[in-house]
């Protein structure tokens, strides 16, 4: 009968010993990858998964539809300060830049709004002229991994992503990364 408590105890000091293996493991695991590989972005030299959405005016716009042209992606929402402080700094950049094949794909986080109405309403203030494809579900957010914005991706001719930018744009950013671009 002394030999049921023995037996307890190493079967219970033995999953105690797997329980900080598996710990430590996956510990090790993390620090293995940089803050960007922790689900906030895109790599650089990847290319751009497409994607499908509709725009304002239901019209549908794919990602693959640019191809040839240089792109940037930009993820935002209505009530985020940052996103409305470089709206006017990327309509002055679409306006400059629209006839040399580099467009500008503004998704909205629709999901995150309070009412559609909110959108329309922005771009009407804002007077963008670029597209602006709703993503109202999120899907192409999480695809993109975009889970602070702005969060905006380069992305050249063949489609290949060539910068990630979290926070803000300016003019001289969005135009310096263009110009890295084939």
């Amino acid at each position: 009968m002394k030999l049921k408590p023995v037996i307890l105890t190493l079967i219970f000091a033995g999953l105690i010993g797997l329980a900080l293996y598996t710990s430590q493991k996956e510990n090790e695991e993390a620090k293995k990858q940089t803050p960007a590989a922790q689900n906030t972005g895109l790599k650089p030299g990847s290319m751009a998964p497409d994607f499908t959405l509709h725009s304002l005016d239901g019209k549908q716009i794919s990602l693959k539809e640019y191809r040839g042209k240089k792109v940037i992606l930009n993820f935002w929402a209505t009530w985020c300060p940052p996103c409305r402080e470089e709206m006017p700094e990327m309509q002055k950049f679409y306006q400059d830049y629209k006839q040399k094949d580099v467009e500008i794909l503004a998704v909205n986080l629709e999901y995150s709004e309070t009412k559609p109405e909110k959108v329309r309403d922005f771009v009407k203030e804002y007077e963008l002229a670029f597209p602006v494809p709703l993503d109202e579900k999120n899907t192409t957010g999480k695809q993109f991994r975009a889970v602070s914005i702005p969060t905006s991706y380069f992305i050249d001719k063949e489609g290949t992503i060539t910068k990630m930018h979290i926070g803000p744009m300016d003019y001289e950013l969005m135009e310096n990364e263009i110009k890295k671009m084939n």
